[in-house]
């Protein structure tokens, strides 16, 4: 189980953010927790800032196109990351856009999510086995 909260949007402050922390590992194998957004519109695993691909030390895996919410595309750079994932490694790729990490639906799926729709609501995200065909 992952827990986390909703704050004030950064963006402009009249919307709200659904947060968690993420465990993620630097290029020395170091645990770091990073605080993201959860977006659902983002059907990727994981967005990183410049600034914490560098920090963390990623390695560079090449450009790859990527379509925004607003239907521009775009070429991005993207990195391997090392995540903690429910208590277990998972390699992903991290496209470096945005001002701030976000996870998408790449990442969340299967999982069940409880969202307490305030700000200082909590946030439960749990593994979950999809119903069989």
């Amino acid at each position: 189980m992952i827990k986390g909260w909703v704050r004030a949007s950064r963006d402009d402050g009249t919307g709200l953010e659904v947060c968690v922390a993420l465990d993620i590992i630097d290029s020395n194998g170091v645990r770091q927790s990073l605080d993201v957004v959860v977006d659902t519109g983002f059907t990727g695993l994981l967005t990183l800032t410049e600034t914490i691909v560098s920090d963390l030390g990623l390695t560079y895996l090449g450009n790859r196109s990527v379509t925004l919410a607003d239907g521009e595309t775009r070429m991005t750079r993207t990195y391997r990351a090392e995540l903690l994932w429910h208590g277990q490694p998972l390699d992903v790729r991290a496209y470096m856009t945005g001002d701030w990490p976000m996870i998408g639906t790449g990442l969340l799926s299967p999982c069940h999510i409880s969202i307490d729709l305030w700000e200082g609501g909590s946030v439960i995200i749990e593994e979950r086995i999809p119903p069989g065909p």
